[in-house]
């Protein structure tokens, strides 16, 4: 499967100065800059600026923005990039748009960043189509427009912006607003990695490893997967694992000369970094053909995780453990089976509101609730848990609490059922050591065992791929992730709604919260209570089906026990698929939230989470909140569904489901 990568644009402002036929003062500011006398330089150019001068005005705006020769003071910027910008000046409007879009010096406004990059885009600037793109493909609610993104997205690949020629290929790559298509795919991330876009490089390593678009080819892929490393992308480290054990020595060198040869291919010549024009100062007495050299900082929402990267060392623990109940908190987002894909997990937390661009918490005093499996599958879990234990300490200083809940292949983890993890989980975890530290595991336990060992070297590589025994350490009391583990809750009541991963049986229904919280505990921290305890009961909170399920009619007394017995009104579970939306059952007593989200089951890109916003429950589908269905097999259901698979890119994953349930209702089809 394709590992998705999104990049999502953090703009700062661009450093590039006017010089045009204006008066000797503006051509005394010019030379104390290219000086570097910035303060002479504002001397001269802030009066022109004030007396309504364009150019004037834009370097005064820039200078502000870098602290050249003044305090830097974004909203000072703003103020002169105004002043230019109400009179055309292209690069004064798209830089005012990354103000907006940022939140700096102004508030935060999406629509006014929009406008300003728009009116630059239109004037040809390719770096403000770009930026239109992302707001079109990562913005929530009516901001998200994937033909928009499209478009905006083609307009400035097809200038050669290596940003928008990898975003486009993620399109392509993922099916998200036109056909997936992985030939088209790869002929836009060729363009972007033939500028050294190290996430790029790394998408093609994986097409090659799937035989995605181009024939199965591992020296391929191992060679990208090295470059990759090269420029600098997170993944490539982790996953040229995966083709250093399916390679020999021959293909292995095979691989680094070509990569060595592209290498040299792309270098930049000589006195030209980064391949980008110099940033000389021009002074013509002529506007100034300035190139742009942007210092935007490109993070994707498949990539390591801003500030929470694969090595970190701080455990970051929630506000209060042991708490199980919350009041008086206005919206609750919560999110159903992750199982690795953090790009999912990003997409999802960005069209809710919750993250920016850098992956960092947004949401204010919103809680955010997980509800388990974060893990297995999807072949990035390390990257799931490191931002989720990010989110939290971010969310806590801003007022609001993300809940990470534990699910079935949570606790599986740390009790060592690991037949869902994937190569990708392990090989996370994998160091420059880890074949000598496999080979020691190997021969002591030889020596343990001696005459009663009957398992071979290879058997051992095999049962034990490089990382597992880093994995194991990670996830053991002492871990950095086992501890974190240990710590979350299976149970909790936000207000009048309970949280849980599978739901809770009649074996189950009076006992509280509190209560099933305590026991998983103990038993995790003692794996002698595991044979016959919570953790491993099929009718327990991390198995069971039956509210998924079973028959409506005769569980309606257990469902309404529960509600009673924990002072809650419905009750919101996962584990079981929901079929790609959110899905009331028991007359809304009960909501899945379940909907697919990993693309490891059909690589179908699904965004959808619960909304709860002062008490009312809402489907959020990719980024618009739609009024759950009154009915759950009726007309109204249909007309949910019909309203989430407008907003889906064509086909939409929930056309088989609208049909059946249009042939079961003699619904006429449209």
């Amino acid at each position: 499967m394709m590992y998705r990568i999104r990049r999502h644009l953090v703009l700062l402002a661009a450093l590039c100065l006017f010089a045009t036929a204006l008066p000797a003062d503006f051509e005394a500011g010019l030379k104390a800059y290219k000086s570097g006398d910035y303060a002479g330089a504002l001397k001269e150019w802030q009066p022109l600026a004030d007396l309504g001068a364009p150019h004037a005005a834009y370097n005064v705006g820039l200078l502000y923005a870098k602290g050249q020769g003044v305090p830097k003071d974004f909203a000072k910027a703003a103020e002169y990039y105004k002043k230019a910008a109400d009179q055309g000046i292209s690069e004064a409007e798209y830089n005012l748009g990354v103000l907006y879009s940022n939140g700096e010096g102004v508030p935060k406004d999406e629509q006014e960043a929009m406008k300003w990059f728009l009116k630059a885009a239109e004037k040809g600037d390719t770096r403000a189509a770009d930026s239109l793109g992302d707001i079109y493909n990562e913005g929530p609610g009516a901001f998200q427009n994937y033909a928009e993104a499209l478009k905006w997205y083609q307009k400035a690949a097809e200038a050669g912006v290596a940003d928008a020629q990898f975003n486009l290929g993620v399109m392509y790559d993922i099916g998200q607003g036109v056909p997936q298509d992985f030939s088209k795919a790869l002929e836009w991330y060729q363009k972007a990695a033939d500028q050294g876009d190290g996430g790029a490089l790394c998408n093609i390593a994986i097409l090659y490893y799937n035989g995605q678009g181009v024939p199965v080819d591992r020296v391929e892929a191992h060679r990208y997967f090295l470059l990759a490393m090269e420029k600098g992308d997170p993944r490539a480290a982790n996953l040229i694992q995966l083709t250093t054990e399916k390679l020999n020595k021959k293909q292995i060198a095979q691989a680094m000369t070509e990569a060595q040869q592209w290498d040299a291919a792309h270098r930049p010549k000589q006195g030209n970094p980064g391949g980008e024009k110099s940033d000389t100062m021009f002074a013509s007495n002529s506007p100034a053909p300035y190139p742009h050299t942007d210092e935007r900082m490109a993070t994707g929402s498949g990539q390591a995780s801003p500030g929470a990267p694969n090595g970190a060392t701080q455990l970051p623990v929630p506000r209060n453990p042991n708490q199980d109940v919350w009041t008086g908190v206005e919206r609750v987002i919560a999110v159903g089976d992750v199982h690795g894909d953090y790009g999912q997990l990003v997409a999802v937390l960005q069209s809710a509101g919750l993250i920016d661009g850098n992956a960092n918490w947004s949401g204010g005093k919103t809680h955010l609730v997980q509800t388990g499996d974060m893990l297995d599958r999807g072949g990035h879990s390390r990257q799931v848990m490191d931002l989720m234990m990010k989110l939290e300490q971010q969310a806590a200083q801003a007022g609001g609490y993300v809940h990470v809940l534990l699910g079935n292949h949570e606790v599986m983890n740390i009790y060592g059922d690991l037949r869902y993890v994937s190569p990708g989980d392990f090989a996370s975890f994998a160091t420059p050591d880890s074949a000598k530290l496999r080979d020691k595991k190997y021969d002591d336990f030889i020596k343990a065992a001696g005459d009663k060992a009957n398992v071979t070297r290879e058997q051992w590589n095999e049962q034990h791929p490089l990382g597992y025994f880093e994995q194991r350490a990670a996830f053991g009391p002492d871990g950095l992730y086992g501890k974190w583990l240990r710590s979350l809750n299976t149970v909790i009541r936000i207000n009048d709604t309970l949280f849980d991963h599978a739901g809770l049986s009649a074996k189950y229904a009076s006992t509280s919260p509190e209560e099933i919280n305590r026991r998983v505990r103990e038993e995790l921290d003692d794996p002698s209570k595991l044979q016959g305890g919570i953790v491993t009961d099929q009718d327990g909170p991390f198995w069971y089906r039956g509210l998924a399920k079973g028959n409506e009619q005769q569980l309606m007394p257990v469902v309404d026990a529960t509600l009673a017995n924990d002072g809650a009104v419905r009750e919101v579970i996962a584990h079981t698929y929901a079929d790609a939306a959110i899905t009331p059952r028991f007359g809304g007593k009960v909501i899945m939230i379940d909907i697919g989200l990993p693309r490891v089951y059909d690589n179908i890109s699904k965004v959808g989470c619960l909304e709860i916003a002062d008490g009312t429950p809402y489907a959020l589908h990719r980024g618009h909140r739609l009024a759950l269905p009154k009915d759950e097999n009726g007309p109204d259901m249909l007309r949910y569904l019909k309203a989430a698979a407008a907003l889906d890119p064509t086909p939409s994953p929930l056309a088989g489901r609208i049909e059946k349930m249009q042939d079961s209702t003699g619904a006429v089809r449209q």
